[in-house]
């Protein structure tokens, strides 16, 4: 096969049958991951966007507010084979983060050989926002899952040429949809990779990309149809997420937070070595077909929401389905690199040695009670002001698990609340604590938000709380300068009940506020 005029598969480095001894190793670590996964996802507590998706699920509907329907079609089915715990929330992210695996594994497999494709699974297992986020049931692990196997099924259709391939691809990007709106820019991947392959340029316009755009369409009915229910609530809520309000503007600020991010989720060295393989391909390789292949499904988006972090940046993870083709690219550059210079291996050990640390100190961090450890170095080498404190956390907390942690003792401060002072009506600043006292409270509760426009957000669109002459509400916020003026107008009396940090192993995590509203 000719690489430069061809896409079909190359095997480099892959040796005899289908069960070659690389194969085997994968799926052997790839179970061998997904069951300590298993295991330990029990071990954190839910993140807050984990608990208002469970909210979700508890109202089931054809989309809703931020996202697509499928991260809460996944809950409920999860929580229907496991009950509503924590197992039964998170039970499918595992499942799909070890098909990432899998995808990834066997895309690289095709294109490069067995060796690159090891070292590909090995680099996603130590990614910490691959490693901490196959953990999390949020729309992530669909989004990865869909992209990375679509990706593997486009290079299929692009040998075949069978329109039942073009389709299902289709399907495939429609479901990643489903969960993460980011999945349709993989269309306009295609689309660029088609146009800049002069063998496939005759695909463009054909009944195979007529057949994956209706087989799209087709599988993203449902938030179409919401859309039209609702007013199209989804055009609010890209356009709040996106920053851009009313014009777009050039924030310096706004970019490198955004790129510091994802330093820090991918680690530094990985990332800009991701950055390097991607320019040092596009120029040393520009003819071969896998990289243009390769290129054409992770620049796009990084260019993307980088350009979009010059007005506003964006979430860490937003980019994460791009890394999918991202990690091949690094993996073959580098390899490639060290094989001309090996003095190039004095810097490709610690892009290695410092994500699969900061791995392992995610994951054993109550175990070896690092961030106690870290505050306390910092405190005596003065590294880190003694006195800093900020209004959503406690002084000086350096766990990056935080979000995850602090919960059960957080319940327990608002139902001693609730029972001393015969609240019947428990209300949120955000959807963080009011999807955590829904979740975590024993009764599992209905809460609500204080009034809001309509759209705002997902509890805008289910029914509000109803109020007597004798309701009796908590008010549970994060931070609080203001009461919000449509808290006040149904319960004039409001008084400060409860100012508390939750606690996790004795030490603080996030600071809360209480509130008992009356109506009189």
């Amino acid at each position: 096969m000719n690489d430069r005029t061809s896409a079909g598969p190359v095997n480099s480095g892959s040796s005899g049958g289908f069960f070659t001894e690389p194969l085997r190793l994968a799926i052997g670590t790839l179970v061998a991951v997904t069951l300590f996964r298993l295991w330990y996802c029990t071990r954190i507590e839910l993140v807050p966007d984990e608990a208002y998706y469970w909210l979700w699920s508890e109202h089931l509907a054809a989309s809703y507010r931020d996202k697509g329907p499928a991260v809460a079609w996944t809950i409920a089915l999860g929580t229907w084979l496991f009950g509503d715990t924590v197992f039964g929330i998170r039970f499918f992210a595992v499942v799909f983060s070890g098909g990432v695996g899998w995808q990834l594994f066997r895309l690289a497999r095709r294109l490069y050989g067995d060796r690159t494709a090891l070292w590909c699974l090995g680099l996603a297992l130590i990614i910490p926002m691959f490693s901490v986020g196959s953990m999390l049931m949020t729309i992530d692990p669909l989004s990865v899952f869909s992209w990375a196997w679509a990706a593997n099924l486009c290079w299929t259709a692009l040998e075949s040429r069978k329109t039942s391939h073009w389709a299902g691809l289709g399907l495939i990007i429609g479901f990643g949809f489903l969960a993460k709106f980011t999945n349709g820019l993989q269309l306009g991947c295609i689309a660029l990779f088609l146009l800049w392959s002069k063998p496939h340029r005759s695909l463009f316009f054909s009944r195979q990309t007529v057949a994956m755009s209706a087989a799209f369409l087709v599988s993203i009915v449902p938030i179409l149809y919401w859309n039209m229910q609702t007013g199209w609530v989804h055009a609010m809520a890209l356009r709040s997420r996106s920053g851009v309000k009313e014009s777009f503007g050039i924030h310096p600020g706004e970019f490198l937070q955004f790129v510091g991010g994802e330093l820090a989720v991918i680690s530094p060295l990985l990332a800009i070595g991701m950055a390097v393989a991607a320019l040092g391909l596009l120029k040393r390789q520009p003819g071969d077909l896998r990289t243009r292949f390769l290129l054409t499904q992770f620049l796009p988006v990084a260019g993307i929401f980088l350009f979009f972090s010059l007005n506003k940046a964006g979430k860490e993870n937003w980019p994460a389905p791009g890394l999918i083709t991202g990690l091949i690219l690094t993996v073959v550059f580098w390899r490639e690199l060290v094989a001309r210079v090996p003095a190039w291996r004095w810097a490709v050990w610690p892009a290695l040695l410092i994500p699969l640390t900061m791995t392992v100190a995610l994951h054993a961090s109550d175990l070896l009670d690092l961030p106690a450890r870290i505050e306390a170095l910092s405190r005596s080498q003065r590294w880190l002001p003694l006195t800093r404190r900020d209004e959503d956390g406690p002084p000086l907390n350096l766990d990056p698990l935080r979000r995850a942690k602090g919960w059960a003792d957080f319940a327990a401060h608002i139902q001693r609340a609730r029972v001393q002072h015969d609240a019947t009506i428990l209300i949120g600043s955000h959807y963080s604590p009011a999807s955590m006292m829904s979740f975590y409270l024993p009764d599992r509760p209905v809460t609500y938000l204080p009034k809001e426009a309509y759209g705002k957000s997902q509890f805008s669109l289910w029914p509000g709380y109803e109020l007597t002459t004798n309701s009796r509400a908590l008010y549970v916020a994060h931070s609080v300068r203001a009461l919000p003026r449509t808290l006040t107008n149904d319960f004039p009396k409001c008084e400060l009940i409860d100012d508390f940090y939750s606690l996790h192993q004795g030490r603080p995590m996030s600071r809360f506020r209480i509130f008992l509203c009356k109506r009189n």
